[in-house]
């Protein structure tokens, strides 16, 4: 299978710089439309309040006023679901729900072989039985025929459905579907069972006992997860706090089978794939083997001992599942190479005997090795009956209408299907589906896309930063895990690993020696040979952090691998190093009891360790240890450490710490030259002052004079206030910075910032503002405007740009990267720019970003 790799967009991230995330993350969340403060606030911490009004739906007030009458009569009302996971969690949050009530409920769920949605036998039954009120979930949304009779025989139908919406509604009482043109709500990618949740939300809210109705998130998470629906807006808050809740459910049947298959429940911190291939699969197998019913009857049960029962029951199925699914894989998969099928358009292949409840899943998994539309059909008693999934840039359906007069019955969208037709009919249909993919698609479109959210340095690859990650959780279809490329990797013991040696393990290592121990890539065995050959590569991967011995490992999960082509691009390593956020989480471990309250600090020798006292607690890291290396000797830049947490483990201990930039300043002199002379090394190192900084500087020092600075542009005036803040510290004096702007958050260590002028400071400095009258005292003005202040030396700046300078956005200057030309940037190590400064005259060209003009 072939590969193509696509790279997304570079964004200026400078106007979110005040959120404090690191500009790797803020491009993912940009890329994904989330490109506002309060889009992102909104994405990070989803909360409860940020839930829309249930009333936004059309008829969800009418059928929650129905719902009411109906269950205060004390009739009977049923829940009418599906047998998938969707259908079983609808079914089961409304039965809890409404019994919760007080409200007389049952509810119906077909089997898989009476077909999916209302059937006219089922609901005679359901009247039987004394129904009054069918409410369907999952379900529903085009039983025009069904819902008639349903009416017919004295039946009240409520409909919530998220499935399309064909020409007309049905004839029921009330339709709820969040692809109503009417609806208030726009978003239309609600699950099933997150429609069912507005429904009962709405009913708890008429109530007034909308707060109870929350208790039911992790039921309405599991649906959503497993329905694959999109992973925002309302989706996105009922997976996050659904899962949060899920660890301490109070639903008794769920509470034991998770006790059941997770050994680990106390520190199980549960996400989208725990859900959607460990427990989904479960309740999906009663569903495919057998009768969904017995998902709901574990999820509303209140007898432990039936929990039990039925959770062992479900695990049983599963496996069964399992063992079907995999005998049918390797059938399929010998049909394929036997009879070539891999070299079609699109792969089709029918057997009997095969389960129809597992086709769709060895469907998706045969696309996922030859990256060809498939189709597997199950032949019984002269019909075959097919699950189909595609590729991007092939609309299966579209497929299937082209020839659908071969069909007994279709349906589905662009990327899954189903149908049935003649057995003998199925040969024919190969060469039809076969001729429509080959006039609609190219060899490119065969070849696997991988999407790479972002290119990011090696040295990024840190605890830290997939913690950071972990606040985009939780991911899924429409947000899915972001996927990273780092180049020019070196691939050291390479091995095959697994039972049958299908998957490849190896470190990765960079070119100054840090390695990732123990990177994956699953079911790449067949590659392994080319890997051993490669002497540089490029990785796409997951990131990927896991605990053995209580110890916390980074690694890559692989989704492709090809060799390295290319240089890597050394100034944007720097601008990646230099931007690295702060502070930074990070573990260290250690044998001893530490008090958390121990002061700490960092010590630099062959490693950096955090000590305490004249004793050493722990290592860094080698990933972080390199980056605080670099920023320390390249930067000038300093570090505190501090601990926020110890937990105790079976191995160690885990000692939780947080880095930060330390801007405490300190001098030993007592004469202004040599004051002066530490600050100017604080902030600048062994870089100078520019000439307008060295005049205002001058005005203030030597002049004794109040300075009027009238500048343009990026001329370092926040160093100017740096330098003055810290100079009015040591000597115990008070500075007020009087500015409308965003100020660095640090400068608050030794100076106060508002947007009015207040009395009792020493010194004021009037930052892009004007004083509204006679300032008495010492004080400096900033502005862009050309103005007169009383008691102020008027300073202008008179930069002319020098020819040899092309000044950019830094994005710009990062892709136009050529290692034979001079490029500049405050990020560069500080012996870059001294030597670039000291010799601007003699380039022919500088292509520089605007913080060049802080140096001329």
């Amino acid at each position: 299978m072939e590969t193509r790799w696509i790279h997304k967009d570079i964004h200026n991230t400078k106007n979110f710089e005040s959120l404090g995330l690191s500009k790797d993350f803020l491009n993912i969340l940009i890329n994904r439309g989330i490109d506002t403060h309060e889009k992102i606030e909104k994405f990070i911490h989803p909360k409860i309040e940020n839930i829309v009004s249930p009333f936004e739906f059309s008829d969800i007030k009418k059928s929650a006023d129905k719902i009411i009458e109906v269950g205060e009569s004390g009739k009977t009302i049923f829940i009418y679901g599906d047998y998938d996971v969707d259908g079983i969690t609808s079914t089961s949050l409304c039965y809890l729900a409404l019994k919760e009530l007080g409200y007389k409920v049952d509810y119906y769920i077909p089997l898989r072989d009476e077909g999916y949605g209302l059937n006219k036998e089922s609901l005679s039954h359901i009247r039987e039985q004394g129904g009054d009120l069918v409410i369907t979930v999952d379900c529903g949304v085009s039983s025009v025929e069904e819902v008639e009779y349903a009416n017919s025989i004295g039946l009240t139908v409520i409909i919530t459905d998220h499935h399309d919406i064909n020409n007309i509604l049905p004839p029921a009482y009330a339709v709820v579907n969040p692809k109503r043109e009417d609806n208030a709500y726009k978003f239309e990618y609600l699950a099933g069972v997150g429609t069912a949740f507005m429904l009962m939300m709405g009913l708890y809210k008429t109530l007034g006992r909308k707060e109870e109705i929350y208790q039911y998130l992790d039921i309405v998470a599991m649906g959503t997860i497993a329905d694959i629906v999109p992973l925002k807006a309302e989706n996105r808050i009922f997976t996050k706090l659904g899962l949060e809740q899920l660890k301490h459910t109070n639903h008794l049947g769920l509470q034991i089978l998770l006790q059941t298959i997770f050994d680990d429940l106390e520190e199980k911190k549960f996400n989208t794939y725990d859900v959607g291939f460990i427990i989904a699969p479960i309740f999906n197998a009663a569903g495919r083997l057998e009768d969904a019913k017995m998902g709901v009857k574990l999820l509303i049960s209140d007898s432990m001992v039936e929990a039990r029962e039925i959770s062992k029951k479900l695990i049983g199925q599963n496996c069964e599942r399992k063992e079907v699914q995999a005998d049918i894989l390797e059938k399929v998969e010998a049909e394929i190479e036997k009879n070539r099928y891999y070299e079609d358009n699109v792969i089709v292949v029918s057997g009997v005997g095969f389960h129809h409840g597992v086709v769709g899943i060895v469907a998706s998994k045969i696309v996922d090795k030859y990256y060809k539309p498939t189709i597997i059909m199950e032949e019984k008693d002269g019909i075959s009956k097919a699950s189909c999934r595609s590729i991007e840039g092939y609309s299966i359906i579209e497929g299937l209408n082209s020839m659908k007069e071969i069909f007994i019955k279709y349906g589905g969208h662009a990327g899954a299907a189903g149908f049935s037709i003649d057995a003998d009919r199925v040969h024919e249909f190969r060469d039809k589906i076969n001729k429509d993919a080959g006039s609609k698609l190219s060899h490119e479109d065969y070849k696997k896309p991988i999407k790479i959210d972002k290119e990011i340095s090696f040295t990024k690859l840190t605890y830290n930063f997939n913690d950071e990650l972990e606040k985009a959780e939780p991911y899924g279809f429409g947000n899915a895990t972001p996927l990273f490329e780092v180049k020019n990797v070196i691939l050291d013991r390479v091995r095959l690993i697994g039972k049958d040696k299908t998957h490849i393990m190896f470190d990765a290592v960079s070119a100054d020696g840090t390695a990732l121990k123990n990177c994956v890539w699953f079911g790449s065995s067949h590659h392994f040979e080319r890997l051993v050959e490669m002497k540089s590569v490029d990785v796409a991967f997951k990131l990927k952090v896991d605990t053995y011995m209580d110890r916390f490992n980074v690694k890559m999960f692989v989704e492709d691998i090809r060799e390295g082509n290319s240089e890597n691009n050394l100034l944007k390593e720097s601008i990646d190093l230099y931007d690295t956020t702060f502070p930074m989480k990070e573990v260290i471990y250690t044998k001893r009891d530490i008090d958390i309250n121990s002061p700490t600090y960092l010590e630099y020798s062959n490693g950096i360790t955090v000590n305490s006292g004249k004793s050493i607690i722990g290592y860094l890291p080698q990933q972080t240890e390199n980056i605080l290396k670099n920023l320390t000797y390249d930067y000038n830049f300093k570090f505190k450490v501090g601990i926020t947490e110890i937990i105790k483990k079976d191995e160690n201990y885990n000692i939780h710490i947080t880095i930060d930039y330390d801007h405490n300043f300190k001098t030993n002199h007592f004469k202004a030259g040599g004051i002066l002379k530490d600050i100017k090394t604080f902030i600048l190192g062994d870089l100078d002052y520019n000439p307008l900084q060295k005049e205002v500087l001058s005005t203030i020092f030597r002049k004794k004079e109040n300075p009027l600075v009238i500048y343009s542009g990026n001329r370092g005036m926040k160093t100017i206030i740096y330098t003055m803040g810290l100079w009015n510290k040591v000597h115990n004096k008070k500075t007020l910075v009087i500015t409308g702007d965003s100020l660095p958050h640090y400068f608050s260590e030794f100076l106060d910032v508002s947007d009015r002028y207040f009395g009792g400071y020493d010194y004021y400095i009037f930052y892009n503002e004007l004083p509204a009258s006679r300032i008495e005292g010492d004080f400096m003005v900033i502005t862009r405007e050309d103005v007169h202040v009383d008691g102020a030396v008027k300073i202008s700046d008179n930069l002319t740009l020098p020819k040899n300078i092309n000044i950019l956005e830094e994005f710009e200057v990062v892709k136009t990267y050529d290692k034979t030309k001079t490029y500049y940037t405050k990020k560069l190590p500080a012996k870059k720019k001294e030597h670039i400064i000291d010799n601007l005259d003699k380039f022919e060209m500088i292509y520089t970003t605007d913080d060049i003009l802080r140096v001329l």
